[in-house]
């Protein structure tokens, strides 16, 4: 099979800063042919660097938490109080690419802001789309390793609305959360997968 794809149309319905777009397209098939033409709403996310802090010598990982726009639908705005905390969630360090930014420079921006750290050697780990049936997200995911006791206890730019804790788990903490399933945000799974099979253990 020759793969190709023919973009017949797109056009912008929503500009700010993040992007919603209209495109129509078709593709070849598998068995011949070509698809129906397909209509999408693509959410343009643009591209972000997750960081995830690490210190082999205390054997800890540093994670930071946060209350997630994406999360509230599910933790009840109030109606149900119980479910509130759920909108805060555990993550790696991360943040978007700005325009004309190397993701190198916004890994060690992302994790000076965000936890404190003033420099860093980042090692490449992968790039992925975590959601590409409807957005055009790719996130760079980095990893570094830190003296976890130079951190603070909070983190965040005060002007961009970030309220950050910083939490550390013990190797063995995160990896019996990660095994129980516990984590709930594909990055920090992903990271801690990495970081426990390949890094640490490696598998291959």
């Amino acid at each position: 099979m020759t793969k190709q794809l023919e973009l017949i149309s797109e056009s912008r319905h929503f500009d700010g800063f993040f992007k919603i777009d209209e495109i129509t397209f078709r593709h070849t098939l598998y068995r011949g042919g070509w698809s129906p033409v397909l209509k999408r709403e693509l959410f343009g996310r643009g591209e972000a660097v997750i960081v995830l802090l690490y210190d082999p010598k205390a054997e800890k990982v540093v994670l930071i938490e946060q209350c997630r726009a994406g999360a509230l639908g599910r933790a009840g705005l109030g109606r149900e109080a119980e479910k509130s905390h759920t909108a805060w969630l555990i993550e790696p360090v991360a943040g978007m690419i700005d325009e004309g930014e190397e993701a190198l420079d916004a890994c060690q921006r992302e994790a000076q802001e965000e936890a404190g750290v003033e420099s860093a050697e980042f090692e490449f780990v992968c790039r992925f789309y975590p959601s590409p049936g409807g957005s055009d997200e790719i996130l760079h995911l980095y990893a570094a390793d830190i003296d976890s006791t130079q951190l603070p206890e909070y983190a965040g730019l005060e002007h961009e609305g970030e309220d950050i804790r910083i939490i550390q788990y013990s190797f063995e903490e995160a990896k019996q959360k990660l095994k129980k399933a516990e984590f709930n945000v594909a990055s920090t799974i992903i990271a801690l997968q990495w970081l426990f099979f390949q890094k640490l253990n490696p598998l291959f």
